[in-house]
């Protein structure tokens, strides 16, 4: 699976540990990527990767080798490199990054967790840039991101869209005009492009999803 930062961590980290203490999921057949990450050490306030290990992977005890971290000793292009070469490695069977380039379908994960910025971006797809465009490599290198720290990696919407599962979070009234875009017939921001192979499922607390009630009540209103 494929995890996300910002306020996901700390939404999701709970119901995970209290899987954990039911015994009811077995962590040690789960490996742990990164939808995007920030090119920081894994200590720095701003690594996804080091606010997953503090709310679940070091409280679950998480064996290293199924925890899939960017080195970001290596130059940015370089580590893009190799984090797409390890996702493929664990989630297409082996393949080789350039047998599966050579026609094959993109990695496919079991299950990717999304959140979603005011703006409409998700992982470190933001709004009019160039990466959404992106279909030659399945981790990309951005060098220029309008959220700091400018410096990262991401999944693009290949890898997303072949996931078996996605699934959003998304709390907040600031983020209901994003909602509501992402939910049109025709996405306004890039939230609303991802769609996965088998199931999209969209966590919204009330004030996020309060435009898209809105909107409800007047179709209700409408065909009624």
């Amino acid at each position: 699976m494929a995890l996300s930062g910002g306020s996901v961590p700390k939404l999701l980290s709970p119901s995970l540990l209290a899987a954990a203490a039911s015994s009811s999921a077995r962590f040690d057949c789960w490996h742990f990527f990164m939808a995007d990450e920030r090119y920081v050490p894994q200590d720095h306030p701003d690594s996804n990767m080091g606010e997953w290990r503090r709310t679940l992977l070091a409280p679950l005890g998480i064996n290293p080798s199924q925890v899939h971290a960017l080195d970001e000793t290596i130059p940015l292009e370089q580590a893009a490199r190799a984090y797409e070469a390890n996702l493929v490695r664990i989630a297409s069977g082996g393949r080789t990054v350039a047998a599966a380039a050579a026609g094959g379908p993109p990695p496919r994960l079991d299950a990717v967790v999304l959140g979603m910025g005011p703006d409409g971006h998700t992982a470190s797809l933001f709004p009019d840039h160039l990466l959404l465009q992106e279909t030659g490599c399945w981790v990309a290198p951005i060098a220029d991101s309008p959220k700091p720290p400018p410096c990262r990696i991401t999944l693009t919407f290949p890898v997303l869209n072949a996931a078996s599962l996605v699934l959003f979070l998304v709390t907040g009234g600031s983020k209901a005009p994003a909602v509501r875009g992402a939910f049109a017939p025709e996405p306004t921001v890039p939230a609303g492009h991802v769609l996965a192979s088998v199931r999209t499922h969209w966590l919204l607390d009330g004030p996020a999803a309060s435009e898209l009630l809105v909107e409800e009540g007047k179709q209700e209103h409408m065909y009624s």
